[in-house]
């Protein structure tokens, strides 16, 4: 970027330009970075004129940036006034809060770098004549800044002066040094003629150096080939000065485009250093590598001389780089194609350090350079869980091989992880954990879990049906028979009528248990929830010791598609479980019965339960509560955490299954020491609900026998069973 012109004028002067041009180069590039936040904080602020000042200051300099063959006096002076008029303008706009004295500073500076001493101490006057003004503008109200801040002027006089200070000793200190720096160049310029003197010293060095050396004049003729070259090519540098096309010959065929155009590059004087890897080929058909540098050579008057060239032997580095090339391509193809997601992570500032293809993929993006608790876990810190110290013993020395498993909270796969420290390749410690996607062996164990589990219920449910029956068939006619000799209306039938509905839902049990592990479908009907919830509630209140307190909100008389005795079963369940809960302390039972509806924001926080209306049957205690721990696994059948005498492990399997069935969803809270609340979620029915009543028919009548056969004695009726006068049996 630097004009023709620079590079034939004095030391001095280019280094001047070259110290312009990468102050204007740096300022055009990174400006931006200071321009933007403080164009938004000026627009946010109201501060106009700031903001056109900024933009046009940046514009100035661009411009100059953009102007190379503008002479040096020209660009220098563009760019100091830019620089003090924009001190200026951010002095008078934003007083010391702003950096207004920045850039007063660098203009004192630029100027003593780019016009010397003299002109370096006009640029201090107009400094000081500057902050003098302010300071005035500020005694005088003038400012709005002085206004805001408490004792402006004080401050202001005090950063003026230390400004002053500093500006001064620095600008003076590089006006000198570079008047320091001129008269050493000229006398570089009267030692360059006694150093033409050793030339021939410096040949000599030339001829015994390692490399291929060459000087190739400015029309391309050669006129010089170090010795070295025999060693390298084969050929001899008589070989080389007689037939300069061999320079070209030599190159391999692949390679001879590209050295060709570089050689032809030689040739112009703009161009710079250079340089270029290519093959040669010897004279035994060897293959060699060379490293080919070049750059210019001027004469003390400018001119071009020509270009210097060196080529160095690198046959060797370039076999150790294609081995370790082919070394990584293997490593790399071997990790992507393991069907596993592998993660390496320092030990100490958690950086992700390697991913491999797996890993990306599932991953969405390559995290590499990130940390992974912030790329991972999206969090803002390493996490509390994190196994990493664990890796590794007090002496940093790896501890083995950690085996764990976890599901990821975000696709919801589960996968097998192994961790383990080692040193990675620059020598500092790192984890690597290989991770296997097991989301397919999870669900296939639930699902045969499950399948033993429903077997197990299965073969128990039929093993007791036949002998349970046979115990409620003699409950039901025993409390039948003194059902019919009982007075109608009398305490006493009506309690042996709470006993043979007690019963006929114990027969309705049986046959859920057996539904449920045959996987059968119940006849489902309207069922109008609130009837069946208040009967249910009147045996639980016989059975509930006097501690233990029900409350009752039964709101809603919306009905559903379900089975009474399934209802009934759900709520005996749950709020059995309740009562077992605060058997021992005592305290409350709420029931509630409500209509919901769930709507599609807040669907995903129940369940995922499809939006729309629905009955909610809450039940909730006061008890002991469910550890956290068991909170994932109180559906499961055969679960329990109660004793044997107490529970089987079948109740919440039961209520979850048949909520399931109903296609709802059940939800529970609790926290240890403060109780529990199920919320059991059941699609409304748009059909009325079946009324259930409670008036008896009357019994057929008849003269017939009845031939009753038992295995058991005394199961059903002990002796001869009595007659029946209503019935004629």
């Amino acid at each position: 970027m630097l004009a023709p012109h620079v590079w034939h004028s004095d030391p001095l002067t280019f280094w001047r330009e070259r110290i312009l041009f990468l102050f204007i180069l740096i300022w055009s590039l990174f400006g931006p970075l200071a321009l933007i936040p403080s164009l938004l904080l000026a627009h946010y602020e109201g501060l106009w004129g700031v903001m056109v000042l900024d933009t046009s200051a940046y514009g100035v300099l661009l411009t100059a940036f953009l102007r190379p063959k503008w002479s040096l006096k020209v660009r220098g002076i563009l760019t100091c006034l830019c620089l003090y008029g924009l001190g200026v303008g951010l002095s008078l706009a934003l007083g010391p809060v702003g950096a207004g004295y920045i850039w007063l500073f660098g203009a004192s500076v630029m100027v003593s770098i780019l016009f010397g001493l003299g002109a370096a101490i006009t640029s201090l006057a107009f400094n000081a004549a500057g902050f003098t003004v302010i300071a005035l503008l500020v005694f005088y109200g003038k400012l709005d800044w002085a206004w805001v801040l408490e004792n402006a002027l004080e401050k202001w006089l005090v950063l003026g002066i230390n400004f002053l200070l500093l500006n001064t000793f620095v600008t003076i200190i590089v006006a000198f040094v570079l008047n320091g720096l001129k008269k050493a160049l000229s006398r570089e310029q009267e030692t360059s003629a006694n150093l033409r003197q050793s030339e021939e010293r410096y040949r000599i060095i030339a001829d015994f150096n390692y490399d291929w050396e060459y000087w190739v004049g400015p029309t391309g003729e050669l006129k010089y080939v170090s010795p070295s070259c025999e060693r390298i090519t084969g050929y001899g540098m008589d070989v080389f000065l007689k037939n300069p096309a061999l320079m070209s010959a030599i190159v391999h065929d692949e390679d001879r485009p590209q050295v060709e155009a570089h050689l032809a590059a030689d040739l112009e004087q703009t161009q710079g250093f250079g340089s270029i890897d290519f093959r040669i080929v010897l004279p035994d058909s060897r293959i060699r590598w060379i490293c080919h540098y070049c750059q210019p050579v001027y004469g003390e008057d400018g001119t071009f001389l020509g270009r210097r060239a060196g080529n160095r032997d690198i046959t060797e580095r370039k076999t150790v780089e294609a081995d370790l090339r082919a070394h990584r391509e293997r490593f790399l193809r071997v990790l992507d194609s393991i069907d596993a997601s592998i993660l390496v992570v320092d030990l100490e500032t958690h950086e992700i350090l390697f991913m491999n293809k797996r890993r990306i993929e599932n991953s969405g993006q390559d995290m590499t350079g990130r940390p992974c608790f912030q790329s991972i876990k999206g969090k803002s810190a390493p996490c509390e869980d994190c196994n990493i110290q664990t890796l590794v013993d007090a002496n940093k020395e790896p501890t083995g091989v950690h085996v764990w498993h976890e599901q990821h909270p975000a696709t919801k796969k589960w996968y097998l992880n192994y961790d383990r420290a080692i040193k990675w390749t620059d020598g500092r410690m790192a984890k690597i954990q290989i991770a296997t996607d097991i989301t397919e062996l999870k669900c296939m164990e639930a699902e045969l879990r499950q399948a033993h589990k429903l077997e197990a219920i299965g073969t128990l449910a039929g093993g007791i049906a036949h002998d349970f029956n046979n115990i409620l068939s003699s409950i039901l006619g025993y409390t039948e028979l003194a059902l019919d000799d009982a007075p109608k209306g009398t305490p006493l039938s009506e309690n042996l009528g709470e006993v043979l509905t007690a019963g006929e839902r114990a027969r309705d049990l049986i046959k859920q248990i057996l539904a449920f592990a045959r996987q059968s479908d119940e006849k489902i009907k309207p069922v109008q929830v609130k009837t069946i919830v208040k009967e249910a509630l009147k045996l639980i209140r016989a059975t509930l010791p006097a501690t233990i307190e029900i409350r009752t909100n039964l709101i809603s008389d919306s009905a559903i598609m379900g089975n009474p005795t399934q209802i009934h079963q759900i709520l005996m369940n749950l709020c059995t479980n309740a009562a077992q809960a605060m058997e021992c302390s005592g305290g409350i039972l709420e029931v509630e019965l409500i209509d919901t509806c769930v709507r599609p924001e807040t669907s995903a926080r129940i369940a995922n339960l499809v939006p729309g209306d629905y009955l909610r049957l809450n039940v909730a205690d006061t008890g002991a509560g469910i550890a956290p721990e068991h909170l994932e696994s109180i559906f499961e059948p055969f679960f329990t955490t109660k004793s044997p005498d107490k529970g089987t492990g079948m109740g919440l399997a039961m209520v979850h299954g048949i909520v399931e069935s109903y296609h709802g969803k059940t939800t529970v809270e609790s926290q240890p020491g403060r109780g529990t609340r199920f919320s059991i979620y059941l699609p409304l029915s748009p059909k009325a609900a079946e009324e259930i009543s409670d008036a008896a028919g009357e019994l057929p009548t008849g003269a017939e026998r009845i031939l009753l056969v038992d295995d058991e004695h005394r199961n059903v009726l002990d002796g001869n069973p009595p007659a029946q006068p209503q019935t004629g049996l």
